[in-house]
């Protein structure tokens, strides 16, 4: 007969093995993307190099927005 702790054990055993499963469909995912081009483009490169050159600029860093600034 299993105790209620070794069945919480093989809960969590169970909910990080596919954690980890996702985990690596993912980055499989972005694999095959960025070997057929789709991600990591040049596109992406440059706005990496845009946020770097950002960051050496700025005294202080601060939280970038995402999306569209909006102007009145």
């Amino acid at each position: 007969m299993i105790t209620e702790h070794q069945e919480v054990a093989r809960h969590r055993v169970a909910e990080q093995i596919k954690a980890a499963e996702v985990r690596a469909q993912r980055k499989e995912h972005r694999e095959v993307l960025r070997a057929e081009g789709e991600a990591g483009g040049p596109r992406h490169e440059l706005a990496g190099v845009l946020r770097r050159l950002a960051d050496r600029l700025e005294p202080q860093p601060r939280h970038r927005r995402t999306g569209l600034s909006v102007v009145r």
